[in-house]
């Protein structure tokens, strides 16, 4: 347990060094975002009137995870392998991350997809002939 946790720390950190080209490319976002997003989760800890039991993630890791799963929206399975946690553990942490975010109002995430709809369908329409098949012939 002590040596995935030493690994998972090296692996933010390096996320984190990286430049904002970097960061962005794997994550999806700007540092600067990132640390709003930090920030966010900070407050609504620091607001909490109960704590329950500890992540095993700290709040960094927490966003990273959301993160991944919005961008590579990969199955909660491999996400929680490369976390070192369970599936629903992921699952709690994404929903958590989302709805801190919301509620912090600094950020808007889509519940729903925009309808598109298009003005400029071009139809054509052509009459063509309609060949029937006699069934008078046989089949071999």
């Amino acid at each position: 347990m002590v040596k995935n946790t030493i690994e998972r720390i090296k692996r933010i950190h390096k996320l984190l060094k990286q430049n904002d080209t970097g960061f962005k490319r794997y994550t999806g976002i700007h540092k600067a975002t990132f640390c709003d997003m930090l920030e966010a989760m900070q407050e609504h800890e620091a607001s909490k009137t109960k704590s329950g039991r500890p992540s095993v993630l700290s709040l960094k890791e927490q966003i990273l995870l959301a993160l991944t799963y919005w961008r590579e929206y990969r199955t909660l399975y491999h996400i929680s392998m490369d976390f070192g946690i369970h599936e629903s553990s992921a699952s709690r942490i994404i929903h958590k991350v989302e709805d801190t975010l919301i509620d912090s109002g600094k950020f808007e995430l889509p519940k729903k997809l925009p309808s598109r709809v298009d003005e400029n369908i071009n139809w054509s329409v052509e009459r063509l002939p309609l060949h029937m098949v006699s069934h008078s012939s046989h089949c071999p």
